[in-house]
């Protein structure tokens, strides 16, 4: 059966509209699912930090700084022992929190111990001594003042009520009765834990404080968590000291999918988790797509009726436009949208292509002209790359062609560019190949950065690869009489932008650049000098042997400066040079 040209157009125009609108709508779903749990994940991280900052401002504000008061009153020496007790007991009635004062006297057989009454009758209640519960042992006195000026004891628990008790203890300045003294307080977390339970997140999730074993706080089963893969992520952080706040998903262990974040509040070692089920944070998220979802259709219902509309009109055009996104696509940046004359918006956006194809292909070309460095720092900016740097530790090689300048006035301007080109392409592809950028090139000098933990081994692998490779060009333009000295050295520089705010220059700069182009000022043709840095980070390196040679005064350099030469070792051959 034929079927009609006017047919096909339609059918090959609503596919045209078609396609795109569904490749669109599945990526726009895609970003908004992505944007939407990122959000999500901010919200939980935002959660977690409120919380610890509400846990810190409580300890630092209700707690340390009464405390501290009533020690510095404790240490006035106008104060006698009466004085002090009834300065304890005044505290006491003031500071609900605080379930109790105690003062431990060196030498004295027992302390001093004032209870909050409401606290002590609670305890009595359940049938326990409040003096038995709330009396800090010696020992643990002790220990306390060992480990520093302000210690947060562990939190303990008392089963018979359900009360969790907090410890500080600070060391009096003063003596206490001509002794040595220490001033401890138990406080009830009784507010903190009613704080954590009635937190508005804990309607549609859950808050959950861990310790440093991976036990629940405020749980009386102190369960353990230790098998919670986003417990056991922050234990580690916490036993390290690094008290980061993170957000993600995870698994628990009995197959729940959830979404997480945890914080560390300062006074406690402990982890505050905020957690969600990925079904209730997603929520809004899967509302969101069922509605994209809709206007996505929504858009193919108009496409098609649209592309049955005016499929003769737009075919040619949108073919057009396809072929060249399409060439783009491959790599040609040359192809350009022709023969659309049509004053609508698919003329404007054939032009519109057009200026982005010209914007595309400028911008191809001029990542030629900037380093590797120079696009990562692009990549990684947030808001564009600003003046200034930050030091980094470097492996520099400078490489510098002999015989350059008679070569250059006997031959003309343009064979000088073709040499020029000719050596710093096989130089770029080595320094490339042993994982360093080519940071700049100045006249017939080639400057190369190296970094990472074996920059310094690959920098001299790239300067002996390089001599070969030079070697063997000169082996074959014996005519041109040219040859490279190499410079090497190893230290901190100042890597970043420099310049004015309209033109920059990633590069590298400082004392350490100029002792590595002074290096290579000073190699002779063929030779590779090295600083004694860079002799002493390879000379243990079975691929290398260096050679020490004769001191030499640089130029910006009080006193002579130690050199060696690098050669590749017999032994080691041509089984480390990289393919």
């Amino acid at each position: 059966m034929q079927i009609s040209l006017r047919n096909k157009l339609l059918v090959f125009a609503i596919a045209i509209a078609v396609v795109p609108l569904l490749v669109a709508g599945r990526s726009m779903v895609r970003i908004v699912q992505d944007e939407l749990k990122s959000s999500a994940n901010g919200d939980l991280a935002a959660t977690a930090e409120q919380i610890v900052a509400e846990i810190n401002d409580r300890a630092e504000r209700t707690w340390l700084a009464p405390l501290l008061l009533i020690r510095n009153a404790l240490d006035d020496q106008r104060l006698g022992v009466p004085e002090k007790i009834a300065l304890l007991t005044l505290g006491i009635t003031d500071l609900p929190e605080f379930a109790a004062l105690q003062i431990t006297v060196e030498g004295a057989p027992v302390p001093v111990v004032v209870t909050n009454g409401l606290f002590a009758k609670r305890l009595s209640g359940a049938g326990l001594d409040p003096l038995q519960v709330l009396r800090l042992p010696e020992e643990a006195i002790r220990a306390a003042v060992d480990s520093g000026e302000v210690n947060r004891g562990d939190v303990s628990h008392v089963p018979a009520t359900d009360d969790w008790l907090a410890t500080i203890v600070l060391p009096l300045r003063s003596r206490f009765a001509g002794a040595p003294a220490v001033l401890s307080v138990r406080i009830d977390l009784d507010r903190t834990r009613r704080f954590l339970e009635n937190h508005p997140f804990a309607k549609t999730g859950f808050v959950t404080v861990v310790d440093r074993e991976g036990r629940r706080v405020f749980d009386p089963g102190r369960g353990d968590l230790g098998g919670v893969a986003m417990a056991a992520e922050a234990l580690d952080l916490l036993r390290t000291g690094n008290r980061t706040i993170a957000a993600g998903p995870y698994v628990r262990p009995d197959g729940q999918a959830m979404l997480g974040a945890y914080a560390f509040p300062r006074p406690f070692d402990w982890v505050v988790m905020v957690e969600k089920r990925q079904e209730d944070a997603y929520l809004a998220v899967d509302r969101m797509i069922g509605s994209l979802f809709q206007w996505v259709l929504a858009g193919v219902a108009a496409a098609v009726a649209g592309a049955i509309l005016l499929a003769i009109r737009i075919s040619r055009p949108i073919i057009e436009i396809d072929r060249v996104a399409g060439e783009v696509a491959r790599g040609n940046f040359q192809a350009r949208v022709r023969n659309v004359r049509s004053r609508d918006e698919i003329g404007d956006l054939a032009q519109r292509i057009n200026a982005m194809v010209v914007g595309l292909n400028e911008r191809f070309h001029l990542q030629k002209f900037v380093s590797g460095g120079t696009m990562l720092a692009i990549r990684n900016s947030d808001g564009g790359i600003k003046l200034g740097g930050e030091r980094q530790r470097v492996a520099m090689l400078f490489s510098d062609i002999r015989g350059y300048t008679a070569f250059a006035e006997r031959v003309d301007p343009e064979t000088v560019v073709e040499m020029l080109n000719f050596y710093f392409q096989h130089q770029a592809e080595i320094v490339q190949r042993h994982h360093g950028d080519v940071d700049k090139y100045v006249g017939d000098q080639l400057l190369a950065v190296f970094q990472g933990d074996d920059m310094v081994a690959n920098a001299a692998r790239a300067a002996l690869d390089i001599q070969e490779e030079i070697a063997s060009l000169s082996a074959r333009h014996p005519d041109w009489k040219l040859s490279v000295g190499i410079g090497l050295h190893a230290g901190e520089v100042v890597m970043g932008a420099m310049g004015s705010l309209d033109r920059m220059d990633y590069t590298v700069l400082g004392d350490n650049v100029n002792l590595a182009a002074r290096l290579c000022s000073h190699a002779k043709p063929g030779n590779i000098l090295l600083s004694e840095t860079v002799e002493q980070a390879i000379r243990d390196c079975a691929e290398f042997e260096t050679v020490s040679l004769p001191p030499v005064t640089l130029k910006g350099k009080r006193d002579p400066v130690p050199v060696f030469e690098v050669s590749r070792r017999a032994t080691a051959g041509l089984a480390t040079r990289p393919p």
